[in-house]
C-alpha cells in the first residue's frame, strides 16, 4: 500500500506542476501584449531622455543654471524606464511563477528609489523655479545643486530599503491552480508595517503633489502678471512663461500617470489578485495592468514636453536629425 501511495502522491504532484506550468504558459501569453507595450516604451523613453542628456550637456547655452535640474531628470526617468519596463517584462513571464525573491525585492527596491528619485527631482525643479522668478539667490546657486542632488539620491535609498522586510514572493490559487508571484507580503506578521509604509509612501507623494501645485500656482500667476506688464520686453517674457508652462505639463504628466498605481497599491490583497490573475476577459486585463504601470508614461513623455515647449532644445534635436 505504501508503494501505491507514493506512486498516487507522486502523479498528483507531477499534475500539479503540469497545472501550474499551463497556467502560467496561458497567462504569459494573455500579456503578449503588454510585454510588447513594455518593450516600445523602454526603447522610446531610453532613447529620448538620452537624447536630453545628451543635448542639455553638449549645447553652451543649455548647461545654464536654470536647466542644471534637466538632465539629472532624464538621468532618472532612464533609470525608472528601465526597472519599471523591466520588471514588467519579467511579471508578464513569470505571472504565476515568479524565479527569485531576491530578484523580486531587489526590481521593487529600483522601482521605489527611481520614483522618489524622479518626485524629489520635479520638487527640485519647482523650488528652483519659483527661487529664479522671485529672484531668490538659495537655489540659484550651482553650490548647491550637487548637495541637493546627493540629499534627494540619499533620501531615495533609505526609503526603499524597507522593501526588503515587506516585499515576499506571495503564494496565490487561482482557478485551483497554485502560484508565486512577486508582490507586497501577505505574512500577517509583516502587515502593520507594509500598511505603514504604503500609506507613508501615498502620503508623502500628496504632501509633494501639494507643494509643487503651490508653487506653480505661485509662480504661474507671478510669471503672468509679468508677460503682461508693458515694462518687461517682449523678448523676455515669452520664454519666460513657456519655461513655466513646460515645467507645469512635466508635473500634471506625472500627477496623472501615477494616479492609479496608487490607488491599486492600497487596495485589499484580494482584489489585487482578482485584477491581475483572471482571464475572463483579456482586454480588461491588458488595460488594468497598462493603467497600474501607466506610470512609466511620466518618465517616457519628458522628453517630447521638452521639445514642444523649448525653442532652443527643439532646434539642437533638428539639427541632429538633419545631419545625420
Amino acid at each position: 500500500m505504501s508503494m501505491l501511495e507514493n506512486i498516487s502522491a507522486s502523479t498528483n504532484t507531477n499534475e500539479t506542476v503540469m497545472r501550474a506550468s499551463e497556467r502560467c504558459r496561458v497567462m504569459m501569453e494573455a500579456r503578449i501584449p503588454s510585454i510588447a507595450i513594455s518593450m516600445v516604451l523602454i526603447l522610446v523613453g531610453v532613447s529620448g531622455n538620452a537624447f536630453v542628456i545628451h543635448i542639455y550637456r553638449k549645447n553652451s547655452s543649455l548647461r545654464s543654471r536654470l536647466f542644471y535640474f534637466i538632465p539629472w531628470l532624464a538621468f532618472f526617468d532612464i533609470n525608472a524606464i528601465i526597472t519599471i519596463g523591466t520588471f514588467s517584462i519579467l511579471q508578464d513571464i513569470f505571472s504565476m511563477c515568479f524565479p527569485s525573491l531576491y530578484l523580486c525585492q531587489t526590481l521593487w527596491f529600483g522601482v521605489i528609489f527611481c520614483t522618489t528619485t524622479g518626485a524629489s527631482c520635479l520638487l527640485l525643479i519647482a523650488v528652483q523655479r519659483y527661487c529664479y522668478v522671485f529672484q531668490r539667490p538659495a537655489l540659484n546657486h550651482s553650490k548647491w545643486h550637487r548637495l541637493f542632488i546627493s540629499i534627494i539620491v540619499t533620501f531615495a535609498v533609505v526609503f526603499a530599503i524597507p522593501v526588503f522586510f515587506i516585499v515576499d514572493l506571495r503564494e496565490i490559487k487561482v482557478t485551483g491552480v497554485n502560484g508565486s508571484v512577486c508582490g507586497d507580503t501577505l505574512k500577517k506578521s509583516k502587515h502593520i508595517y507594509k500598511y505603514i509604509y504604503f500609506h507613508t509612501l501615498l502620503s508623502l507623494a500628496c504632501i509633494n503633489i501639494i507643494i509643487i501645485t503651490i508653487l506653480y500656482v505661485i509662480i504661474g500667476l507671478k510669471t503672468y502678471k509679468m508677460s503682461t506688464n508693458e515694462n518687461h520686453q517682449s523678448s523676455r517674457r515669452t520664454p519666460g512663461l513657456k519655461f513655466t508652462l513646460m515645467y507645469i505639463t512635466v508635473f500634471v504628466v506625472y500627477v496623472v500617470a501615477y494616479i492609479p498605481a496608487n490607488v491599486i497599491i492600497v487596495l485589499p490583497d484580494e482584489t489585487k489578485t482578482e485584477l491581475f490573475h483572471t482571464l475572463e476577459n483579456k482586454s480588461k486585463l491588458i488595460a488594468i495592468l497598462v493603467a497600474h504601470r501607466m506610470f512609466i508614461f511620466s518618465h517616457v513623455l519628458n522628453p517630447f514636453i521638452f521639445y514642444l515647449f523649448h525653442a532652443r532644445y527643439r532646434k539642437e534635436i533638428q539639427k541632429c536629425f538633419g545631419n545625420c
